[in-house]
Formats: structure tokens, sequence, C-alpha cells
């Protein structure tokens, strides 16, 4: 090949591109990218009354079991392994 080809092959390439690029924006449009965002607000380092929030009585259960509160079983047991003394 001779380097008029290879000019050749690279302008016809070149403008095929430009070509493809313009049908292509007009074919599929972009939307606006003025689109608005929802901001979060300020983290408080506050947490909320659960228990007397009118908010939260519909979500939470006042009768459930507190996992953080330790319950007992049965009477007192203080040596389990070796049965009653």
């Amino acid at each position: 090949m001779k380097r008029n080809d290879f000019a050749l092959i690279i302008g016809v390439a070149f403008f095929t591109a430009i070509f493809a690029f313009v049908v292509t924006s007009l074919v599929f449009k972009v939307p606006s990218r003025s689109t608005k965002v929802p901001i979060a607000g300020q983290i408080t380092t506050t947490f909320p009354d659960i228990r007397h929030d009118s908010q939260y009585n519909s979500i939470f259960n006042d009768q459930a079991l507190d996992p953080a509160v330790p319950l007992q079983v049965g009477s007192q047991n203080d040596q389990p392994f070796r049965g009653t003394p």
C-alpha cells in the first residue's frame, strides 16, 4: 500500500467517526443535566425517644422483649451444673 492509501483510510475513518457521532447525538437525545438531587439533612448526635414518640409507636411493639435486658427463666440457681443443693 502506498502512502496515499494510508492517508485516504485515515481520512475516511475520521469523517465516518464524526458522522456517526453527529447521527447518534441526534437519535439519542440526552436529557438536560439540571436534575435536582435531594440533599440529606444534618446528622445529630441525639437519638429520638422511641418509647414516647407517637411516630415510632406504630412501628415498634411495646410488648416485645428487650434483648438488652437480662431475663430470668425459672428459679434462681447459682450452681447450674451441680444440681440444687
